[in-house]
């Protein structure tokens, strides 16, 4: 990349990856948020550093991100990190990128059991980047969190996360299909997950970034079984006090009443912020 302003990099850089993605204006903003990281400083601040960017090493790192960038490679992989309910994380190629959507459900849980932090066991199931785990910690640090993942490397990363954050949860190894959690029965459980839920038959409509570089096995589920996680979490965790809160497909909102009264939960559901059906509740009766 020659020597050029922030405002004509920005210009560059956002032009082309505007073709890459489904909103233009989405190439300027990943543009901003790649140069603010690079130079250390915040994407109002770009527009205050004068003349032109001129060092050799800086145009290289620069250049280096922008050929990833219209890989289709996701802006957070580029960078190695992204921010999640105020705490900053890293990611990788092999481990799901935080959504805001996911933000949400750690916000709702938060809302109802803040409270009580202190009586909580909270168990994060498919933890991946600890993303949820390591909120739900920050935002109520006298509960007991712990979160579970059957992938090393998924787990090696929210083990460095917490790290980071400087903050105390539990990272355990485990299928949840096959296995069970253990739990402290003088706790009140509260589970938390963001399972597979997109549907095989969605694959043709998702963005190719993230196909190409997001790990399948947390996002695919087949169309013939699409509460494969979900009713195996209900089946290992629920209770008469326990509350299970999940991250769902608007698509399949409608199989979770039977799944609630089969086994025997209340039920309670919110939308997102694009006012679609994201997240669900299922409680016993003194769960919430």
């Amino acid at each position: 990349m020659k020597p050029a302003t922030i405002r004509e990099i920005i210009s560059k850089i956002g032009s082309a990856l505007g073709d890459l993605y489904s909103d233009p204006s989405e190439g300027k903003s990943v543009a901003e948020l790649l140069l603010s990281d690079l130079l250390h400083t915040t994407r109002a601040g770009l527009y205050g550093i004068g003349g032109k960017i001129d060092d050799p090493q800086m145009l290289g790192q620069i250049q280096q991100c922008f050929d990833r960038l219209l890989n289709n490679e996701p802006v957070q992989y580029v960078l190695g990190k992204t921010w999640f309910c105020g705490l900053e994380l890293m990611v990788a190629p092999g481990v799901l990128i935080p959504r805001p959507e996911t933000e949400e459900l750690a916000e709702w849980l938060i809302e109802n059991h803040e409270a009580e932090q202190y009586q909580l066991e909270i168990i994060d199931i498919g933890s991946g980047s600890g993303c949820l785990a390591l909120a739900l910690k920050s935002r109520m640090p006298g509960a007991t969190v712990t979160g579970i993942d059957i992938s090393e490397s998924a787990l090696a990363l929210s083990s460095k996360n917490a790290v980071s954050c400087g903050l105390d949860v539990k990272w355990l190894k485990l299928d949840i299909l096959t296995e069970k959690c253990p739990v402290n029965p003088l706790k009140k459980l509260i589970v938390v997950s963001n399972p597979p839920y997109v549907l095989e038959s969605e694959k043709t409509s998702m963005d190719e970034r993230v196909k190409k570089y997001e790990p399948g096995s947390a996002l695919f589920v087949p169309d013939e079984d699409p509460l494969l996680f979900y009713r195996r979490i209900v089946d290992v965790f629920k209770t008469d006090s326990s509350a299970i809160y999940f991250e769902i497909n608007p698509l399949t909102r409608y199989l979770f009443q039977d799944l609630a009264k089969i086994n025997g939960l209340n039920i309670k559901e919110r939308t997102d912020f694009c006012g679609k059906s994201r997240m669900i509740c299922l409680a016993g009766l003194s769960g919430i």
